[in-house]
């Protein structure tokens, strides 16, 4: 258990003193891989822990390995050496626990976007009352009420990912995952979503682990980030993110959200990670 500090009105956290449980936990992650009769090490010696409600994000240049941390988060991928847990339970596979959310549109094309919403309550069992509920819920939350029985083929890039994501957050998963989710997107889009996935965060509280090498998008969206180092990727710091709560685009003007930005980029390869 981690005792978090009771923080001023105007930065990240509710104002009152919570004790936050720690949801997962990777410990000392290595990765290696061959590729062409060599052994490269993608991690080395990678440590990050998610506490409940936290909105965590992943920053790094490309090659840096954090979509592949993010996959072994999800059971998609396992570590050479090292270990993830979530809360007591090691991570063997995929499980309900954790959602995950891709930079592709991982849709089914044959199901409208009410039934690729109500999918992975089906899979659980959910009653009919359950998953209309639910689904009614999350069309209204991602603001998708007038395409409830639209397919994919007939949405915006925009509009699908909220329906994945919104997939996603109807099952209800201990730890949702997103690797890069906007990263496909138009620039008014993205800033769009943003906005969107901050706002669903600050009224859901749902924990979020988000990978991103977007420096701005990480910082107007977390309350922690990790600074990953690339070749090997290990985690060059972790940086608690102490900005207002309520969080809108005018954000990215204030001194201490520059500030910020500009720490971050300075830790990095500025030819590698310009400025976003």
């Amino acid at each position: 258990m981690f005792e978090r500090r009771a923080a001023p009105a105007e930065v990240s956290e509710p104002l009152s003193a919570q004790v936050a449980s720690t949801i997962i936990t990777a410990r000392h992650i290595k990765k290696r891989f061959r590729a062409k009769k060599e052994l490269v090490t993608a991690l080395d010696d990678c440590s990050i822990e998610v506490l409940e409600n936290e909105f965590v994000c992943i920053v790094g240049t490309s090659g840096c390995g954090k979509s592949t941390l993010l996959r072994m988060l999800a059971g998609l991928d396992f570590p050479t050496e090292g270990d993830i847990v979530i809360k007591d339970r090691r991570v063997e596979g995929p499980a309900p626990d954790r959602g995950m959310v891709f930079q592709t549109y991982t849709l089914f094309p044959w199901l409208s976007v009410k039934d690729n919403i109500a999918y992975g309550l089906r899979e659980q069992g959910a009653d009919q009352d359950t998953i209309k509920k639910t689904v009614r819920k999350y069309l209204a939350l991602m603001r998708l009420d007038a395409f409830a029985d639209a397919y994919p083929k007939e949405l915006s890039g925009g509009m699908k990912q909220r329906v994945a994501i919104a997939r996603a957050l109807a099952t209800k998963p201990e730890l949702l995952l997103m690797d890069e989710p906007f990263g496909a997107l138009d620039p008014i889009t993205k800033s769009e979503m943003q906005q969107l996935i901050r706002e669903i965060w600050q009224k859901e509280r749902p924990t979020i682990a988000f990978v991103t090498h977007d420096i701005e998008e990480a910082v107007f969206l977390s309350t922690k980030i990790y600074v990953m180092s690339a070749h090997p990727g290990r985690v060059k710091e972790c940086i608690p993110v102490y900005l207002p709560y309520q969080r809108t685009q005018e954000l990215k003007e204030r001194e201490d959200f520059v500030a910020l930005r500009m720490k971050i980029n300075d830790m990095l390869d500025q030819q590698e990670l310009p400025v976003a």
